[in-house]
């Protein structure tokens, strides 16, 4: 792996080799916050803050500013669960793999056990058993309320799953969880010896703001967002978040270095948010208490950008069906050149950081692109599996359009 400070050097030449290779610039950027030094962007080794001040010394190299009696960086804290020691499985013996083999459920506190395991019959009756049996679930069992109660006095409960996606939880369970790859279960699996360290912390994050002065109206703002935080690490288990959302920052630092020559009528805000894996905690810190130089009443338009590395299936537009008016520019932007093959036009959904903005009365969309790229909260999801085509120049360039004609 190359050091990070090889990486900063290497992402800056590109960009001064010219705009027009964007991708590559786009490129460097996501190999550098996709790399093990960045820790998958979480909780454990300083990764997510590691990102936050990459971010902010790319801002200042492309002249995003900063405002008087600021920094680049809006912190906030909230509580998170962390896997920062020991973390292993055994089934009859076998050790499995981190990540590839199996993941702890997010909100799995610490155990060190060992356990027989218990197929669960697909029924609401299932009898209390010994603390010393492990439940085992598979892929088809449906969960009820019943089900909960009967099975909470146990101390390991373990899913059996066709895909392993991984995520975040800011408290623990009472009881603990593994979610196993099927297809890495072993057959006639009796045994299974859990070592499994987890810590509650109080995570100090940061958003990173800046903005980059309008030619006409200077205390308007369109508004660039994308988060810049993954899941971090499971043990020695590394999920990189390459798509999610390395991509997402590439796409808006490329934007950055368009607008810096060529400025909007508007002035750009650009924000990189910390806590979205968590629950949207940046943003709605942001929205609670936003900067007096960047009001919400200022925002003019926001636009949300996440998973930025494929389109060939086109690009999905989150509150196409609110602001009506607005998709139909982004539209018209695109059937004058022919950029993506269409639109998923969505409505309303919680599902990224435009979504507090919004509820607070700032239009807005979130652009995520789709694609044959399939990584996701995995372990997979790295810089070695995406790599930029066509589709993210003629991505780059409808966004770009399309800011142009807010």
């Amino acid at each position: 792996m190359l050091k990070p400070v090889s990486l900063l050097f290497f992402s800056v030449v590109l960009f001064t080799q010219g705009h027009a290779q964007n991708r590559f610039f786009a490129q460097a950027v996501i190999d550098t916050l996709a790399s093990e030094w960045f820790a998958g962007r979480g909780y454990i080794a300083n990764g997510d803050r590691k990102a936050a001040t990459y971010i902010s010394e790319q801002f200042t190299k492309l002249g995003v500013k900063v405002f008087p009696n600021h920094t680049h960086f809006y912190s906030f804290s909230f509580p998170v669960n962390t896997f920062p020691g020991a973390c292993s499985v055994k089934i009859n013996g076998k050790l499995l793999v981190a990540g590839q083999d199996y993941i702890v459920k997010p909100g799995c506190r610490s155990i060190h056990k060992t356990f027989k395991i218990k197929p669960v019959p697909n029924s609401t009756s299932y009898p209390v058993q010994s603390k010393k049996t492990a439940l085992l679930f598979d892929t088809s069992y449906k969960f009820d309320k019943t089900d909960y109660l009967n099975f909470h006095h146990f101390n390991l409960k373990i899913s059996l799953q066709k895909k392993l996606t991984w995520s975040v939880s800011t408290e623990q369970d009472e009881t603990p969880g593994l979610d196993i790859l099927k297809t890495a279960f072993p057959v006639n699996a009796n045994k299974i010896k859990v070592n499994i360290d987890a810590k509650m912390i109080n995570h100090e994050a940061v958003n990173v703001l800046g903005y980059i002065e309008g030619s006409k109206v200077k205390d308007t703002f369109i508004v660039l967002t994308a988060h810049y935080d993954h899941l971090g690490k499971m043990g020695k288990a590394l999920f990189p978040g390459a798509n999610d959302n390395a991509s997402g920052i590439a796409m808006m630092l490329d934007m950055a270095t368009f607008f810096s020559k060529n400025p909007c009528k508007y002035s750009i805000a650009f924000i990189a948010f910390a806590g979205e894996e968590a629950g949207l905690i940046g943003s709605k810190a942001y929205t609670d208490n936003p900067w007096s130089e960047i009001p919400l009443s200022k925002m003019k338009f926001l636009v949300n950008l996440d998973l930025m590395g494929s389109g060939e299936k086109g690009m999905a537009v989150v509150n196409a069906t609110i602001f009506p008016e607005y998709f139909n520019k982004l539209k018209l932007a695109n059937e004058t050149n022919h950029y993506l093959s269409g639109f998923k036009s969505r409505g309303k959904a919680a599902n990224s950081d435009h979504y507090w903005f919004t509820e607070r009365g700032v239009k807005g969309f979130f652009f995520y692109l789709m694609g044959d790229y399939n990584h996701y909260h995995d372990i997979l999801d790295n810089r070695e599996n995406l790599k930029l085509g066509p589709y993210y120049d003629k991505s780059f360039r409808l966004i770009r359009d399309f800011i142009l004609l807010i």
